[in-house]
């Protein structure tokens, strides 16, 4: 590893250690978890073997029937963007020019010239645009939503999935939010490329008049960022995000990840891969239980699925980029929404972060027994209509 990725990730521990977290961090690191009794079951986060390539596979095509057959217009979208960080949470890149992939989600009616309006959505750091598109009836976010008559963009962040991957080291949160910027700009001029042809309406890129952003747990600080370091978006979703709030569970999580990015990394897939990469969770046991409450078997088994390494430098400009939110969160002016699960084991205190959008107004959403993947507990339905009620009162 290079002597500068070097310093960004020892900076990354400075910060870290000088946070107010870091007492109840260290106490975490040093007490081993105790294994739960034979037999009980941890917030329903039981183990069990995750779906075959060939039923993943079934499930997939079994989601492309059902949003054709409800005029859901599911196609290919592809974004081309500079990796660089115009963001106030500085932070090095590489200033490459990059592809990012996703899919454009939404009512065949919307996309034929119907309300002009679409969210952009940010997953997590142990996450991917997998998370907005479960192969589950009823917990794909992106086709929820569309039902309800809204559009969503949903994306793989640079170094995830199906976007381009380069060196870990060569991204960083303050870049995410950029490309979110250049994101947003290129839905509003209808410049994105479509990979696909929707199976009804234009097939041609579309432009929308109003663009809402919205992250899951680190996506959400990318959010964040991106709304007070630009101003360029409509409203504002922050779901299983807090600066402040992180539990140990979590810091002890991102202090082992954090040591094996100080060790270089790991390629981010393949072996002939870029390296730079590493797991925020080890092993699917780690992930469920850390991720999950009151979830299906079903739900945890197709997410589990899905486990990926994340870009080491989005986890070594995290830290710094908290003080940087605190600073600059009262800037925001546009609505936010806020929801969490109320037994999130990685993230706490959601209405302490409410009042940091001192400029905004401001809704909370607490859902009633979910986890920090709040919106793939059982009461998702029901988290799905509080989403389609806040973006329908501010026209969103």
């Amino acid at each position: 590893m290079s002597i500068i990725k070097r310093i960004a990730v020892l900076g990354a521990a400075v910060a870290l250690l000088a946070s107010p977290v870091a007492a109840a961090m260290t106490a975490a690191a040093d007490t081993p978890a105790e294994p739960p009794a034979a037999g009980a079951a941890v917030g329903t986060a039981a183990v069990s073997a995750a779906p075959s390539p060939a039923e993943a596979e079934a499930a997939a095509k079994a989601t492309a029937a059902r949003l054709a057959a409800r005029h859901v217009v599911d196609v290919p979208v592809s974004f081309t963007v500079r990796n660089t960080n115009g963001s106030k949470a500085g932070c090095r890149t590489s200033g490459a020019t990059q592809r990012i992939s996703g899919h454009l989600t939404a009512p065949a009616s919307v996309w034929a010239g119907g309300k002009r309006a679409v969210t952009l959505y940010q997953h997590g750091i142990a996450s991917g645009e997998w998370y907005w598109r479960l192969d589950v009836p009823g917990y794909h976010y992106a086709e929820e939503l569309a039902l309800r008559g809204h559009a969503s963009v949903t994306i793989d962040r640079l170094g995830y999935g199906a976007s381009d991957r380069p060196d870990g080291f060569d991204t960083c949160i303050g870049a995410e939010a950029d490309i979110a910027h250049q994101i947003v700009q290129q839905l509003r001029a209808g410049t994105y490329a479509l990979d696909g042809k929707p199976a009804e309406g234009p097939d041609t890129a579309q432009g929308f008049d109003t663009v809402t952003l919205a992250g899951q747990s680190n996506g959400g600080q990318v959010a964040q960022i991106e709304a007070y370091s630009f101003g360029a978006v409509d409203g504002l979703m922050i779901m299983d995000w807090t600066d402040r709030g992180l539990t140990p569970e979590a810091n002890t999580r991102f202090f082992s990840a954090l040591q094996g990015c100080m060790a270089g990394g790991q390629p981010s897939r393949e072996p002939s891969d870029p390296s730079g990469y590493v797991y925020y969770d080890l092993g699917p046991d780690q992930f469920r239980r850390g991720n999950f409450h009151d979830t299906e078997q079903r739900v945890m088994d197709a997410a589990a699925l899905h486990q990926n390494r994340h870009p080491c430098g989005d986890m070594s400009s995290q830290l710094d980029s908290v003080f940087t939110d605190l600073e600059h969160l009262g800037s925001i002016t546009v609505p936010v929404l806020l929801v969490y699960g109320d037994e999130d084991a990685r993230v706490t205190g959601g209405a302490a972060h409410q009042r940091l959008f001192t400029g905004a107004p401001t809704e909370l959403v607490t859902v009633p027994g979910a986890g920090h993947y709040a919106t793939m507990a059982r009461s998702a339905a029901s988290t799905f209509d509080r989403i389609d009620a806040w973006l329908d009162a501010r026209g969103l």
